[in-house]
């Protein structure tokens, strides 16, 4: 069984009994029978399913999503320790949940983003604070994130609709990132913006709405 890999986990019953064993690859708990396993070659239904439990592609897989993992890989069922890279909050998903259903933030869930849902970009600007500001959010939520900043002043410039929360949030990040290299840093503080959002935010004087636009759309 080792050899197949699997570490059993009780006493052998027979060649066609189940055999509680753990998968060594991702540690998974299964029960593959011995004459399966030897016969037929049989390995973890699990990792046949899911993809093997390779450190570096279960990180990737995590990293597409806006996760950011805290600690080691352990396998794809088990809580993994992660930073979401958009709100910059802990939460523990699961691997398997993240490959599977897109995975998503609890924090980021109740301002109305998953990844794996229809989602729009929107592009802001704030005439009193002088100040752009690029976002995301999901479609069918029961929060309307842009409304909640009409309502501090905020002017909807554009918005863009996407097919999953995660290729907004590429786009995004993609543009971000791209104007933080050319030396535009956060214009507005925490404070100045109660319901969150100020890391993605710019001077107008130096980043217009329409080069958020124009970012955006090439991006896509």
């Amino acid at each position: 069984m080792l050899e197949h890999g699997f570490i059993v986990l009780m006493d052998f019953l027979g060649t066609g009994k189940p055999w509680l064993s753990q998968c060594v690859a991702a540690g998974h708990i299964v029960a593959p029978r011995y004459d399966n396993v030897t016969s037929r070659n049989g390995g973890c239904r699990f990792c046949k399913r899911y993809g093997p439990g390779d450190p570096l592609e279960a990180v990737a897989d995590m990293r597409a999503v806006g996760f950011r993992p805290l600690e080691p890989f352990k396998n794809v069922a088990s809580p993994w320790l992660s930073l979401c890279e958009r709100c910059e909050k802990t939460s523990s998903p699961r691997l398997n949940n993240v490959r599977n259903r897109g995975g998503c933030c609890q924090h980021c869930a109740r301002y109305g983003l998953d990844p794996g849902a229809p989602a729009r970009l929107y592009i802001l600007s704030h005439a009193a604070y002088g100040a752009v500001k690029i976002g995301i959010t999901g479609l069918r939520t029961r929060e309307d994130r842009i409304a909640r900043f009409r309502g501090r002043g905020w002017t909807l410039f554009a918005q863009l609709e996407f097919l999953t929360g995660a290729d907004a949030y590429h786009v995004e990040q993609s543009v971000i990132r791209r104007l933080r290299a050319e030396g535009h840093p956060v214009f507005l503080s925490d404070a100045q913006m109660p319901i969150g959002g100020y890391k993605e935010t710019f001077d107008a004087t130096f980043v217009s709405v329409e080069r958020l636009l124009a970012l955006a759309e090439a991006e896509r």
